[in-house]
């Protein structure tokens, strides 16, 4: 990579509302770049392209008012048990996925200056970004404390359990992590630890 030294990637997994995107916003002040897959892939959704290509394949049924799309109405026809359910979800990975990962690509490239690239992607090992990671972090929360913080952003616990049922389960998640890093506390507790886990690294290399 034009002679630089490969930027250290950490992969950041765990729970929605578990406190992922304020390790990687620590990440960032300490010199990081920080891709989020689900952005990028929420910015596919905006492409002409790809809402001609969605709306062929689910109909006028998910665009709003606007002509946008609608990130409800995709849900709730890809997100359900049944096999027409689970057909359009390939269906529509088929259309994102792609464009997704091309663009993760190119920022990865674009970071090769920096201290950290910071890679949270909701379904990095499954989807084996783990293997371009030089260490994958994982958030562990208590339940008490994750009930609080999903209701907080308004979160039906029904529908975080419906989308976690295509992932590997967290337990698994953990058990194959480098770091899992216990968020029970403040925001200010969790950027020490992640500052605490730098210095460790980077004392190491």
């Amino acid at each position: 990579m034009n002679g630089h030294p490969k930027p250290h990637t950490i992969g950041i997994i765990g729970p929605p509302c578990s406190g992922k995107s304020t390790v990687a916003e620590q990440l960032v002040r300490l010199g990081g770049v920080w891709i989020n897959a689900d952005v990028i892939a929420k910015d596919q959704l905006e492409v002409p392209e790809v809402i001609d290509s969605l709306v062929g394949l689910l109909g006028t049924s998910i665009l709003d008012d606007s002509g946008q799309l609608s990130r409800p109405s995709i849900a709730s026809l890809v997100f359900g048990e049944d096999d027409a359910s689970q057909t359009r979800l390939k269906q529509l990975e088929a259309i994102i996925h792609p464009r997704t990962r091309e663009v993760i690509d190119a920022e990865i490239e674009r970071a090769v200056d920096s201290r950290f690239v910071i890679l949270d992607v909701p379904l990095l090992l499954e989807r084996d970004w783990d293997s371009i990671c030089d260490e994958v972090w994982c958030l562990k929360i208590s339940p008490e404390r994750h009930r609080v913080l999903l209701n907080a952003r308004g979160w039906d616990l029904a529908e975080l359990e419906r989308r976690e049922k295509r992932q590997l389960p967290w337990a698994q998640k953990q058990s194959r992590a480098d770091w899992v890093i216990e968020n029970n506390g403040t925001k200010e507790e969790l950027a020490a630890k992640v500052l605490e886990r730098v210095n460790s690294f980077e004392q190491r290399t």
